[in-house]
Parts: C-alpha cells; structure tokens; sequence
C-alpha cells in the first residue's frame, strides 16, 4: 500500500447527544481510551494508530464551536518544557511524542456541512486531493493493523447486528449489501466505520438524500459503490463501541 496516496478522515462532529451535558461542548471522540500504556483521547488513538501504519495526511470533520479536537492537535513545546522541568519525565516524553507525530503530518480541520456518518465524509472532499481515503470513526475503536492496498471495509462479528451497518458478505468475501440498523438482520456481521475506498465514494455520497432524520449515511454509499466496484472485506476479531455512555462502560470492564 502505497501511503503517499492515501488521505484519512476521522469523523468527530456528532451532536453525542446520550452523553449530555458531557458532550455539550467535547466531543465524545476526546473520551479517554487505553492505548496498552497510558490513557489518550479516543481522537488520538486512532491518528497515532494511522500514523503508525504509514498514513501522514488527514482529515478530521468536526462541528462548529467544538474546538478541543484542534486545541489537542495544537503543538505547546513549552508545556513540555514545564513538564520536564517539574521531573514529570514520563508525561513530557509521551506529550513529545504526539507533537512530533503532528509535525510530521498533514493536518486539515473542515466544519461538517451535511448531517450524518456518510454526511461528515462528503464535508471534507472539497480538501481531499488523494485517489484514496482511509475512512476512521472514533467512537469504534479496533484492532487495526494494516492498511488494505484495494477497496474494503472492516467488518467483525456482534451479537447486536440490528444497532450498526449489517453487511452481506459474498463467497469470496466482497460486500455484496450494507442495509443500516435493519429491524431483522439477515446476518451478524457489521461495518466497524473503517474504510479504504477510491475517491470515487465521493460520488456516490452526493447522489443520496438524507434519511427520515436529516441524515446522509455512508452504508448505502459504500453499498451502492461495491455494485460497480470490487470491496473487500477485512475481518477485525477485537472491537469496542464507545458511542454510548452504556458501551463505553462496557469498553472499561474489557480492559
């Protein structure tokens, strides 16, 4: 996979509103995840995530007057400094790191223009000027460890099919059909919210219309997508959902 040709955008514009007052004015993409050694913004688990595995050019979609996503990606040396001045060695190394991540990439914040998961995509393609993007959520945090050379979503087992995108999967493992939050679920196999996908899902995003609630979905997309163009499917065994005050719960009792 060639990373040189690949933009990344990180969705973090939900209202997140199970999580109010909390979520008035964070984002539940700051929540605090653990990343084996140390607690980090969800946010920023998935970017050094990214980061590690070759990506250095993104895109995160936020929400007018929700500016602690930018302010994290701000770059303070002297808040470093301070911090190895008060012997607080470990913390400095670890604020290090991320800043020198940041300085080695391409950030671009753009405001989300259209309601919904697939809404947040279509905001940031007027910013977009690789053939390929690595589509992330935050809120679901996974066991990536790689990035597929070809179109392909990331998909895992769940109990509960009927809360996400359920996927319909062929013999040889393309994505036949992604039907969003069906009332019967025709199978158990869900979209995580990962995704390598040509430019060309742009498209296919601008041709929908918004759901009953004013949203555009990005599971139709890909699904009408992969009607023209191969979309593999990357099975994920280690997942958690931290969209909810009740899955983030949850995510804490699995560490």
């Amino acid at each position: 996979m060639n990373s040189n040709n690949v933009q990344a955008i990180l969705t973090a514009a939900g209202y997140a509103t199970r999580f109010t007052p909390w979520s008035y004015v964070m984002p539940k993409e700051m929540l605090p995840v653990y990343n084996g050694s140390f607690f980090v913004p969800a946010i920023q688990y998935v970017f050094e995530q990214l980061y590690d595995l070759g990506l250095r050019d993104f895109v995160i979609v936020i929400r007018k007057n929700k500016d602690a996503i930018i302010n994290h990606f701000s770059i303070d040396w002297s808040y470093v400094n301070m911090l190895t001045k008060k012997e607080k060695y470990k913390e400095a190394e670890r604020l290090a790191g991320l800043f020198k991540k940041i300085e080695d990439s391409r950030i671009q914040f753009v405001t989300q223009k259209y309601e919904g998961f697939g809404g947040a995509v279509l905001s940031a393609k007027d910013v977009v000027d690789k053939d390929k993007v690595f589509i992330a959520a935050p809120d679901m945090i996974i066991d990536l460890k790689y990035i597929p050379k070809d179109n392909a979503i990331f998909v895992s087992y769940s109990n509960e099919p009927q809360k996400y995108g359920v996927v319909q999967i062929s013999t040889d493992f393309r994505v036949t059909e992604i039907i969003e939050k069906p009332t019967y679920p025709v199978t158990h196999y869900i979209f995580l919210g990962y995704a390598l996908l040509s430019t060309r899902i742009f498209d296919y995003l601008n041709s929908l219309k918004p759901d009953k609630n004013g949203e555009i979905q990005i599971t139709p997309a890909i699904s009408n997508f992969a009607q023209n163009y191969e979309v593999k499917v990357e099975f994920i065994d280690k997942w958690f959902d931290i969209g909810t005050p009740e899955s983030y719960l949850e995510y804490f009792k699995g560490l």
